[in-house]
């Protein structure tokens, strides 16, 4: 009997042996197949694009321009407004009294409504006409900055009103500048 298992073991053996190599086999071949496919059929998009795109030759040559001063401003302002936020929100994880808690939070919520604010007077400004216009929210004052080469009493008095309305601030406190 020894000698039979002995024997249907190596049969089993060799056979498990033979479905393992032709495993193997297939998978190479299927590899290559799938392989040689996909070069073809890259060769067929190539020619095909070079077929169909046609060179893109643009009539004039049109400069790339830098951002203006309004962009870079909100830019930075946001930047700036990221990073203080982002502090503010480790003194709040990381708190040991809850006063320092409660302060940074007061701060959070003092700096976005700041930014509200800012962002509706700039709105308003430019809904009256103008290009473009950055506003500056303080304690006791607001600054403006709007996208014109120069600025009327009247178109002054208006923005000022804009400003006056909005952040509840005197027209004396308000400072309102041109900028092209």
């Amino acid at each position: 009997m020894r000698i039979i298992s002995v024997f249907s073991l190596s049969k089993i053996g060799k056979l498990a042996i033979f479905v393992v190599l032709a495993g193997i086999l297939s998978l190479i071949i299927s590899g290559a197949w799938n392989c040689a496919q996909d070069i073809l059929q890259t060769r067929a998009d190539r020619s095909n694009a070079m077929q169909v795109t046609k060179p893109v030759v643009p009539d004039q040559v049109v400069p790339a321009m830098a951002p203006d001063f309004f962009t870079e401003y909100r830019l930075e302002r946001d930047k700036i407004r990221s990073e203080r936020s982002d502090l503010l929100r480790e003194i709040i994880k990381n708190a040991k009294t809850e006063d320092s808690k409660q302060q940074a939070q007061e701060s959070i919520l003092k700096m976005t409504l700041e930014k509200q604010r800012e962002a509706e007077m700039e709105n308003l400004i430019k809904a009256k006409g103008f290009g473009d216009a950055l506003v500056f929210v303080r304690d006791n004052s607001v600054s403006a900055v709007v996208k014109t080469t120069a600025l009327t009493r009247e178109e002054v008095i208006q923005v000022a009103e804009v400003i006056s309305r909005t952040a509840g601030v005197k027209p004396e406190d308000i400072t309102v500048s041109a900028k092209p």
